[in-house]
């Protein structure tokens, strides 16, 4: 079986473009990281774009949704979640007709029928139209909205924040028949034989019955009723009454508040379960505290005490049992805890279910069973074919943000059902969904959360329609956007100025540039694979250790293959890689006073014609500690191989075993790391090892020159990166001879590229600037490195730094810690040199 190349692992293993936590929380897959993005860089339509990209009815969803995007923020655990839902509904309140330029698709001749208008009918109905087709809504209310305009009081949504985002179905051309009940006014066998398909959104609208004795008294009123009639100007009388409220979800919690506003002299609201096991949200649950609803946590009703009307709660203490079916602890009644209330009013919120009257004969629901209808979950498919159903009817009551995911999904099913486009199993679950995203926290600094201001308590009294949280200011807003931490893993792109250059996604990963590099125009010179530096930083920070270069270096390859690699900008280094292994820089020689080679020396390229005394006198202390040492001046093919010319570069590394065979040669001793890397990788059988690590075994440590007890910056190679002996032993042996070191912040396997890696300067010698000055950036003090390509590219910039073989064998490198490299021309005549040097040792 073939090894997947770093083109197929990238886009399968990268998790830079997995969701956030806050989107994977999310039902309906809100874009918020690319929201906050937008937000922090002050492009507020930008971020109304993005929101309305999954949700068009922002500014209802803003104020209701319970947020679980905030549950699942990555600064909860630090300090407090980001108020993610307070922002959309800032950005929709900022530009309220946003919405309703919602683009048109291309027009569908199937009808469509939507049987609801809560809010998994609206999205269907929307995204359905969106999609091109002529959609017809059927709502037995009044008006649109369903539990929405029924049961939510206006302090929680403003009904013209609800009238103005369902405008947007008018917009789209959506056909609405109010006062159009399923069952009653239209029926299902009808609407299967006028439409293409249908969708069924009739919501829960059917109280579950309180079973206590006493509950059919007058002066019972189940939750919703209450809403209802709250909602529609015909509030119950209340005023100056004591109400009791038996529930703990948000019906429950809306209905006390409405009884505070509506006159009640005292609220009471009972729960069987502790005040952590409440459904309702918790932020209702402190509004409705400040508002002087009195909460009893633990408690349940026994009986309705009165003859003719309820006058009193017979109540009971409750502890929490084991687990019901649902993982929730079971309220277990608490003996000799009785005791009584004195009440005008009883509203039981205990939970509702559809009401599938609609159907024909349906059990009866005395029992407190919550009904739904059965549909596939992924397809929202019922049984009868061309139905499709979803939102509470199916999943029972549930919360807001679901029901529009479920709309939506229930949309591209059907666009699916009748097309074969778009399959629904692309979409997100309606529910929350893991990631893979991996965020750092460490070293976040604590922020606080932006307060949502408030009514006062008792000015939410004297105007009970009025909005209770009025919203964040543009400046409250923007400082809150700040606190996001936008999550993504782009360690690799933080850490190389490559893909900053390239990538202009966002977030920007490694995939961004597998795409940009499966893009290539062949009408262009096929630059950008040329650029990289083959450093691989980006594999060392990368939690998939995944590599880009490789990538880069499969294309390099490929273009070669295809006759368009190498670019006519490396000519320089092909002849590099030309002369240095030709005979006139070449020599494979044993030890001259032994006439064996045990082991040989191999300096490299860079290093001969930077340093040709540095090489004399490490081969000489070689000698002199391990007779029998020969060495061998060419070239590894390392330039060839970064080109992608795989057939120059096996035939360097053929030449190289050759010579390397004849002298006899059982260990390479390295002193270029990326030498030695190219033996370890394309010649295993051949042992070998890195020069300083030979330095420090065969000691003692050779005392330090003139100049020591310096402070250095030590400049890991990239060719060591892998090779943490290698550093170990370069540190060794600097502070054996007297130095100091500073690390770095990115030093050892995460060391930063010098510029000079993978060929890039020859294609783009200003964005090789950049990885210098990146690197440079990071120095306090005179550099040290053991690479003389590193040294010399320091040099250039105007940087102070030395070869670590200065520091050992050179009592004037204080002097040439500040020369700069010599010319193409220069290193050349040094290599020639050298060799003539080397032969005539043996002469």
């Amino acid at each position: 079986m073939a090894t997947a190349t770093w083109c197929e692992k990238i886009p399968a293993r990268c998790i830079g473009e997995e969701p956030p936590p806050c989107q994977a929380a999310c039902p309906l897959d809100i874009p918020v990281r690319e929201k906050l993005a937008r937000l922090q860089a002050g492009d507020w339509s930008g971020a109304l774009t993005a929101v309305l990209s999954r949700c068009p009815f922002p500014g209802i969803l803003g104020r209701i949704c319970h947020r679980p995007c905030e549950a699942a923020c990555t600064r909860a655990p630090v300090d407090a979640a980001v108020a993610i839902a307070a922002l959309k509904r800032s950005l929709a309140d900022r530009e309220p007709k946003a919405a309703l330029a919602a683009p048109f698709g291309t027009p569908r001749p199937e009808p469509m029928a939507v049987v609801g208008g809560g809010p998994a009918g609206l999205m269907a109905a929307c995204e359905l139209a969106r999609l091109g087709y002529p959609v017809t809504l059927f709502e037995a209310a009044d008006a649109l909205g369903g539990a929405l305009r029924l049961y939510l009081p206006a302090f929680r949504l403003p009904r013209e924040v609800l009238d103005r985002e369902v405008g947007l179905l008018a917009r789209l051309g959506v056909e609405v028949r109010l006062r159009t009940r399923l069952g009653r006014d239209v029926h299902l066998e009808d609407l299967r034989r006028d439409f293409a398909a249908v969708f069924l959104a009739l919501g829960a609208h059917k109280s579950l019955p309180l079973r206590a004795p006493g509950a059919e008294l007058p002066g019972v009123m189940d939750g919703l009723s209450f809403l209802k009639a709250f909602n529609a100007g015909r509030p119950p009388a209340v005023v100056g009454k004591r109400v009791a409220v038996i529930g703990g979800g948000n019906v429950a919690v809306d209905a006390a508040r409405v009884a505070r506003r509506g006159g009640a002299q005292d609220v009471l609201l009972f729960y069987r379960r502790t005040r952590e096991l409440m459904p309702a949200l918790p932020g209702e649950v402190e509004e409705a505290r400040a508002e002087g609803v009195r909460f009893h946590f633990l408690t349940m009703p026994v009986r309705l005490l009165g003859e003719t009307c309820v006058q009193g709660l017979a109540l009971q203490k409750t502890e929490l049992g084991e687990p019901d079916p649902d993982g929730r602890l079971c309220p277990l009644p608490l003996p000799d805890s009785h005791f009584t209330v004195d009440v005008d009013l009883v509203i039981p919120a205990l939970g509702q279910t559809a009401d599938f009257s609609c159907f024909g004969e349906v059990p009866a629901v005395e029992d407190g069973a919550i009904y739904r209808l059965e549909a596939d979950p992924l397809t929202l498919q019922t049984r009868i074919p061309g139905v499709f159903a979803g939102g509470d009817l199916v999943t029972g009551p549930g919360v807001a943000v679901e029901a529009f995911a479920a709309g939506r999904r229930a949309a591209f099913a059907i666009h699916h059902f009748l097309t074969g486009e778009g399959p629904p199993f692309a979409l997100p679950p309606p529910g929350p969904r893991a990631t893979s995203l991996i965020v750092d926290t460490a070293g976040l600094r604590p922020t606080p959360r932006t307060a949502m201001p408030t009514l006062a308590p008792a000015a939410r009294l004297d105007s009970p329609g009025a909005e209770v949280e009025p919203g964040l200011t543009p400046a409250q807003a923007a400082l809150e956007a700040g606190r996001c931490l936008l999550c993504v893993c782009s360690r690799c792109v933080s850490n190389c100025t490559y893909l900053q250059a390239v990538v202009d996604d966002f977030p920007a990963t490694e995939q961004g540039l597998v795409r940009r590099l499966a893009d290539l125009s062949p009408e262009e010179p096929p630059l950008l694979p040329y650029l990289c530096h083959l450093c691989g930083l980006c594999q060392a920070v990368c939690p998939q250790d995944l590599y880009a270069g490789g990538a880069c270096l499969e294309v390099r390859q490929s273009l070669v293959d295809q006759g368009r690699g190498p670019l006519p900008r490396h000519r320089g280094i092909r002849n590099f890689v030309r002369w240095g292994t030709s005979p006139t820089f070449t020599l494979a020689a044993p030890d001259p006073a032994t006439g064996t080679a045990q082991r040989v020396f191999f300096p490299g390229c860079s290093l001969p014609g930077h340093h040709p005394h540095l090489v004399q006198a490490a081969y000489g202390y070689l000698r002199s500690r391990l007779p029998g040492a020969g060495i061998v001046l060419n070239c590894c093919g390392a330039p060839s191989h970064f080109l992608g010319e795989r057939r120059v570069f096996q035939q360097v590394l053929d030449g190289l075993r050759r010579e390397l065979e004849h002298l006899g040669a059982g260990e390479i001793v390295a002193a270029c790391t990326h030498c030695l890397q190219i033996f370890q990788e394309f010649l295993p059988d051949l042992p070998a090892r890195s020069l300083y690590e030979m330095l420090l075994e065969v000691g003692p440590p050779l005392p330090g020159p003139a100049g020591g007890g310096r402070v250095f910056n030590v400049h890991d190679a990239c060719g060591a990166r892998r090779m943490p002996p290698v550093q170990e032993a370069v540190r060794r042996l600097l502070l054996n001879a007297g130095h100091r070191l500073e690390e770095m912040p990115h030093h050892r396997e995460r060391t930063i590229c010098c510029g000079a890696g993978g060929m890039a300067p020859a294609v783009d010698p200003s964005l090789a600037a950049r990885m210098t000055a990146f690197r440079l950036s990071e120095a306090n003090h005179d550099l040290v490195t053991y690479c003389a390509s590193c040294r010399a590219m320091f040099a250039r910039a105007g940087r102070r730094s030395v070869h670590v073989l200065a520091l050992l064998f050179n009592p004037r490198w204080p002097e040439a810690a500040g020369t700069r490299p010599a010319g193409s021309l220069r290193r050349w005549w040094r290599r020639w040199r050298l060799k003539r040097n080397l032969q005539a040792r043996r002469g």
